[in-house]
């Protein structure tokens, strides 16, 4: 009814001023969105993953830049709103928020990073705070994500709308892939160069989907294949031969979309996040066989009659290829930082590295090094202690995933929950070559992940 009513309205103010009209349109299908995220904190969860994923899209249609952390704090703070008026979900209580060793590793993070304030080569607090928002928003997430899942069936919704996500996200490179960029990503390319640096290459376009750079996009179709792979060695009783004919076509899918990203990082993370689970279930036929088949594919790739493809010799550059120059420029750039490390063991500051030290610490001896490295940016930025949490947040969120692996009963559930290990593991292989974990789509993943695995250490204790 209030649609029916604003028409006559807001096709006046189109004929005077199409921003306004725009920006009208825009407020009333925020403030329905805001309604929803309170009213149902679940589909709010699910709301704030969807816009996040794919705020870029909107922003290349938009043809300028919007102030994205803006629109996921609206909606992550309304879905934590309707959470606390509806008194949250009950069996949330079980986790023990004080001694769970995988909180303490992130509140120790937290507390360090908070401390970052006073570190007198950080002289920027506008820097600190962005990065402290960041972060701030993640954990509002993770602990929503722990009202959320409260039984196996919100895994599996879970899992169902993040495959479906990504099958859409590789649909649509697909077709970035074979029909060309749309005019608007042309368009939005041509008016900021700078943020499409490292999408445009010798060999032609990387291609990134609806994400925010082909680099996230490649990690997220790496994790999803490894999952996908995971679920296809299930039992026919567990999961049916329609569900993995739709599998397989969505794997296809992915695969394609990875190639077509140019993630070199991403190649290599499917072999590493496989090998985990074939280690948990060398005792399985159906394992044996898919480990076959992807040693059988992974040869056809690299050693197959195919040179003229731009698309597999990049695939064959990231395992047979020698040292190309951005490898070098890479350890060059390590070899620079080494000294400041050792002269500075509690680092030089939160985002006093990279593209946004020229920002926010213009003259900083760190600033425009360019680390593509999640590690040695946490080592330059926040010291030992820095890299070493971030290190044993990792080992700890693999560990309880094994660990759930042995403690949940059903097939399902056990390959779910070795999946969630064999993804992070995989994101903290990529921290070596992109700075993964802070990426907006790796960290939706690895802080729901981290909820789901919290949750059901204790509904199963």
């Amino acid at each position: 009814m209030l649609w029916i009513l604003l028409i006559p309205a807001i096709a006046w103010v189109g004929a005077t001023d199409a921003k306004i009209a725009a920006m009208l349109v825009i407020g009333i299908l925020g403030t329905a969105t805001c309604l929803v995220c309170i009213l149902n904190y679940r589909l709010g969860f699910y709301i704030y993953m969807t816009i996040s994923l794919i705020l870029p899209l909107l922003e290349r249609m938009a043809g300028t830049e919007l102030p994205m952390g803006v629109v996921m704090d609206g909606l992550l703070g309304c879905s934590l709103l309707g959470c606390f008026f509806k008194g949250g979900d009950p069996s949330a209580k079980k986790v023990d928020f004080l001694k769970d060793p995988l909180l303490i590793s992130i509140y120790l993070y937290l507390l360090l990073l908070i401390l970052q304030i006073a570190n007198p080569y950080g002289f920027s607090v506008s820097g600190w705070f962005i990065f402290i928002r960041v972060t701030f928003r993640n954990l509002l997430f993770l602990y929503l994500g722990l009202h959320v899942f409260n039984s196996m069936k919100d895994v599996y919704v879970f899992f169902k709308y993040w495959l479906l996500m990504g099958t859409l996200a590789a649909i649509y490179a697909c077709m970035q892939q074979w029909m060309g960029l749309m005019p608007y990503e042309r368009a939005f390319i041509a008016r900021y160069p700078q943020m499409f640096n490292t999408t445009i290459i010798i060999s032609g376009i990387r291609i990134f989907s609806f994400m925010a750079d082909a680099a996230s996009f490649g990690i997220i179709m790496a994790c999803n294949i490894v999952i996908i792979m995971i679920m296809l060695t299930a039992r026919m009783a567990i999961i049916n031969l329609p569900k993995k004919i739709v599998l397989i076509i969505s794997l296809v899918l992915h695969v394609l979309a990875l190639g077509f990203s140019g993630t070199r990082t991403g190649y290599v993370m499917i072999p590493l996040g496989l090998m985990l689970f074939f280690i948990a279930n060398l005792q399985k036929r159906n394992t044996i066989l898919i480990a076959a088949a992807f040693g059988f594919f992974a040869m056809v790739i690299l050693f197959g009659p195919f040179h003229s493809n731009p698309t597999i010799v990049r695939v064959r550059t990231a395992f047979l290829g020698k040292q190309d120059e951005s490898v070098n420029v890479r350890d060059r750039n390590r070899a620079k930082a080494q000294p400041y490390i050792y002269s500075h063991p509690f680092g030089g500051g939160l985002m006093t590295t990279g593209g946004n030290a020229l920002i926010f610490h213009p003259g900083h001896p760190m600033a425009n090094l360019q680390t593509d490295n999640g590690y040695l940016r946490a080592v330059l930025e926040t010291g030992w202690l820095g890299i070493l949490l971030m290190g044993a947040n990792f080992v700890i969120l693999i560990a309880a995933s094994v660990g759930n692996f042995f403690r949940v009963k059903g097939e399902l559930d056990k390959l779910l929950m070795i999946s969630m290990a064999a993804a992070v593991l995989e994101i903290a292989l990529a921290q070596y070559a992109q700075d993964a974990s802070t990426l907006v789509e790796s960290a939706i993943m690895l802080n729901a992940f981290t909820a789901i695995v919290i949750k059901i250490k204790y509904l199963y204790s």
